[in-house]
């Protein structure tokens, strides 16, 4: 065995075998013979014969050649020898694939309709040219071949043309030169656009739920991607169980294919109970009802009733069908009781808002109405009221919305309320926070996050605790009891108006599904940016990929606090 070249030189001994095999290869190719030769697969087979043995010997060369072609050796030096002078008989294969062939050179040549437009040629071919893998000088393989052609064939059917087909493909190789030449023809087929909507299993909900979420007019070129989004909205939107659209060139008139949709509708009403846990709040149990097709209309209605040690809350939200602009509007209440950190509040809201989402973009624009009732360490009652509107952008950017590796989530939002329209004072506030996902490695993953608030006014006075600041618990600062670090009052922890929060954690996969994290996460909230004092934690984790999102039990020490604290999770996104 030769460690610090190419090869290696290994015999392969199997208890009961009929012959040894002795293979020396380049590493890189040695799984390919392995698992594919006659040679390894016949070995167990103890009856087989000198006749039988020999006429291995005499097709393996072809064998060996072939599998190598695939990989561009096509002037490798083998060697074979069968020793059947020992018990039981040895092969030697000796494998020097040389060189392996590269592109000389390639030709791309378009057929059909896309040469009726001199433009969409030259478009299609800029696009073709840009997306071939198997350019000049690049080592050519038979699998990376057929992925070219099929890539190329693919950027025909997706756009325009999904009638298209390889109408010609040939790759002339010379073995001496250690060259090859490519040609692919395509033919396009007529080129095809939109036609009308068919839609199959809508007996429930009204037509117009499924038109508003259609992004393809008729008369439009057609364009798979299209199709996709199409078929993406219905499954995401809440009326649907499955959703399959598609667009068969078959049954276009006039060069206009339908758009066929067939759906399976969900029930319209459901009962949900919940349980839960956390070390925020403690347990927690919640009841909702659903129905999202009120009064026939596919309007959705929702309420819960949530409740924990914490926290009680009746919310109610109705919904109605997205609009053909993509917006979702909404109304919704709650009356909630809360009693964090010596602060008892009721809160009374009623709001409204307009969200439309674009890709990984999402707008909301809000306006809330709320009434609050505070009880600060058993000191007087005080009543609170504002008329809040906000816009709030969201964008995700990871490669997983449920598992981020890679990319970073953001939220910015900006809102405010003024005394001449129902709030007991005028203020501004501002509030952003993002999150950054970072491979480190194969098995390690960095995690970023940063949280900034605001609010300019007078004083804190007059402004509902809902909208000041606080923070601390499981998924802000880490070591520290839920929402406990804010502004003193009375023996209690009352919001502020300006709030600074970061975290940075990196987390070791042991396993594919199971983590080891080390963080550090600092944060306060103040009335003024020179009284934030960032209160520090840090500590180590366990990490689980659960089906239901990111598991998260940290032990965190809190500086300020003192001691150790559990802290349990479930997900991490916005």
């Amino acid at each position: 065995m030769v460690i610090g070249g190419l090869c290696w030189a290994l015999t392969s001994p199997v208890l009961g075998a009929a012959y040894q095999v002795e293979l020396e290869v380049p590493e890189d190719l040695r799984r390919l013979l392995e698992e594919n030769l006659d040679l390894y697969r016949r070995r167990d087979d103890a009856s087989l014969g000198e006749d039988q043995l020999q006429h291995l010997a005499r097709t393996l060369p072809g064998e060996v050649r072939a599998l190598l072609e695939t990989e561009g050796h096509y002037a490798a030096d083998l060697g074979v020898e069968l020793d059947d002078s020992q018990v039981p008989p040895r092969f030697r294969l000796t494998v020097k694939p040389g060189e392996p062939t590269r592109v000389a050179e390639y030709s791309l040549v378009l057929q059909g309709a896309v040469l009726e437009d001199p433009a969409e040629r030259q478009r299609v071919m800029t696009a073709l040219d840009a997306a071939w893998p198997q350019k000049s000088g690049a080592r050519f393989r038979h699998a990376a071949w057929e992925a070219a052609k099929r890539g190329a064939l693919i950027t025909l059917l997706a756009d325009r043309y999904p009638g298209a087909r390889v109408a010609a493909s040939r790759a002339t190789v010379d073995p001496a030169a250690g060259k090859v030449w490519l040609e692919l023809t395509l033919d396009s087929g007529p080129a095809y656009q939109f036609g009308e909507l068919e839609v199959v299993g809508l007996t429930r909900y009204p037509r117009h739920v499924v038109e508003r979420l259609n992004p393809t007019r008729p008369g439009e070129p057609y364009a798979q991607a299209r199709l996709l989004d199409f078929q993406a909205r219905l499954r995401n939107s809440p009326y649907f169980a499955t959703a399959v659209v598609s667009a068969d060139p078959d049954s276009a008139r006039d060069g206009r294919i339908p758009v066929r949709v067939t759906l399976q509708e969900r029930r319209s009403k459901r009962l949900g109970l919940g349980l839960g846990m956390s070390t925020d709040a403690g347990p927690r149990a919640s009841l909702e009802y659903r129905d999202i097709d009120l009064f026939d209309r596919a309007w959705r209605f929702s309420a819960s009733l949530v409740g924990d040690a914490r926290r009680q809350s009746l919310a109610g939200r109705l919904e109605l069908p997205q609009s053909a602009r993509g917006y979702r509007d909404s109304l919704n209440g709650r009356l909630e009781r809360t009693d964090i950190a010596n602060l008892i509040t009721r809160t009374y809201t009623l709001g409204a808002q307009r969200a439309r989402q674009r890709g990984r973009h999402e707008t909301v624009l809000a306006l809330d109405f709320t009434r609050e009732r505070q009880e600060a360490g058993g000191t007087a009652t005080t009543k609170l009221q504002a008329l809040t509107g906000s816009h709030t952008w969201l964008l995700r950017e990871v490669d997983d919305l449920l598992f981020p590796g890679s990319g970073y989530l953001l939220s910015l939002q900006l809102g405010g309320g003024a005394r001449a329209l129902l709030s007991d004072r005028d203020f501004l506030r501002g509030h952003g926070r993002v999150a950054w996902f970072r491979p480190v490695g194969s098995q390690g993953s960095l995690i970023l996050r940063a949280e900034l608030g605001a609010i300019w006014a007078e004083s804190r006075e007059g402004i509902p605790n809902d909208l000041l600041f606080r923070t601390g618990g499981d998924q802000s600062v880490r070591g520290y009891g839920y929402q406990t670090l804010g502004v003193s009052k009375g023996g209690a922890v009352v919001g502020g108006r300006y709030l600074t929060v970061a975290s940075a954690e990196y987390v070791h996969w042991f396993q594919p599904r199971w983590g080891l994290a080390l963080f550090m996460d600092a944060g306060d909230a103040a009335d003024a940016p020179g009284d934030l004092d960032l209160k520090r934690g840090y500590g180590l984790g366990l990490r689980w990929k659960s089906p239901v999102g990111p598991l998260n039990l940290d032990a965190a020490h809190g500086e300020a606090a003192g001691g150790v604290r559990l802290h349990f999770s479930v997900s991490l996104g916005f």
